[in-house]
């Protein structure tokens, strides 16, 4: 499997794309550049985990003073050829579910949640596994 293009948008604060076309890239820059991010983006859109393959860390915005920024969507979309010489996108969606309760005056956080997508068609979190499986 071969990257073709990887677009970052405001993953862990990071808006990117990155076209290698399926070549091998180098990654250089001063610390806290986004090198790591380049990575953790890449293995979250295929395996939900980071570059050290820790499930439990975060890919929401901080602003300047280190806090979550709310309500920006969180994405990464993956481009890839596979060895077969057919070509496969994948994308997730991380986003807050706000929801404002009948007869109240704000929306109310009810937690993150996330969509998959196949050649940007919405599909189950089962599918979506499925198919990385197959092809990671």
């Amino acid at each position: 499997m071969r990257l073709l293009k990887l677009e970052l948008k405001n993953f862990k604060g990071l808006t990117f794309t990155l076209e290698p076309d399926g070549k091998s890239v180098d990654v250089f820059g001063a610390n806290a550049t986004g090198k790591t991010t380049l990575a953790d983006a890449n293995c979250w859109l295929l395996f939900d985990k980071d570059s050290q393959f820790r499930s439990q860390f975060e890919i929401k915005t901080l602003d300047r003073f280190g806090k979550t920024e709310s309500g920006l969507e969180h994405s990464v979309t993956g481009k890839y050829e596979l060895d077969d010489g057919s070509t496969i996108e994948l994308k997730k969606v991380y986003y807050e579910k706000w929801v404002k309760p009948r007869g109240k005056p704000d929306a109310v956080f009810q937690g993150n949640t996330t969509d998959y997508y196949i050649d940007e068609v919405p599909v189950k979190k089962k599918e979506y596994v499925d198919k990385t499986g197959e092809i990671a």
